[in-house]
């Protein structure tokens, strides 16, 4: 019997320079949530499983949406366009525990033609320990065909007081 090596597809380091780079202060985040951490979001450690923070992203996310007088079923019935995720980024910086309460900060990164990055950061409540770093790129695609569109001038208006460092 024979066995091949194979080569490893995914490299996991401990620190993203480029991910790390984009952290606004903490004044510079135009919007936050408080988000406690759920039973279903932890492991038999009690430590929050790397997969729970997705879900804290989308809360971020549709409640930052919310906050601009907008949804993303409104893009998708108003403007026919999704906004499907390009490229997630995680950066850990210090485990949360079974129900502790974070607050979620985020903010629009970059808007580019027919992409935006928003960022969002995870705090303890308190704001003395900063858990994760979450960078996350959308794309503007035509519903039906998925081909990317540009993001429509009245969707930039309605964002625009959610940019980081504005």
């Amino acid at each position: 019997m024979h066995f091949r090596v194979i080569q490893p597809i995914i490299t996991v380091t401990n620190a993203s320079p480029s991910l790390s780079a984009p952290s606004a202060p903490l004044h510079d985040f135009p919007f936050r949530v408080s988000e406690r951490v759920r039973w279903e979001d932890v492991d038999l450690a009690g430590i929050v499983r790397y997969s729970a923070y997705t879900r804290m992203l989308d809360v971020a996310e549709q409640e930052l949406w919310r906050a601009a007088g907008t949804s993303a079923l409104d893009v998708v019935e108003r403007y026919g366009l999704w906004l499907p995720r390009r490229a997630l980024q995680i950066e850990y910086h210090a485990p949360a525990r079974f129900d502790d309460l974070l607050e979620l900060r985020a903010g629009i990164f970059a808007i580019g033609k027919s992409s935006l990055t928003l960022l969002v950061d995870a705090w303890s409540a308190d704001g003395r320990t900063h858990h994760v770093t979450i960078r996350v790129v959308l794309v503007a695609v035509q519903a039906e065909h998925m081909t990317p569109q540009p993001i429509p001038e009245e969707i930039r208006a309605l964002i625009e007081p959610f940019r980081i460092g504005r």
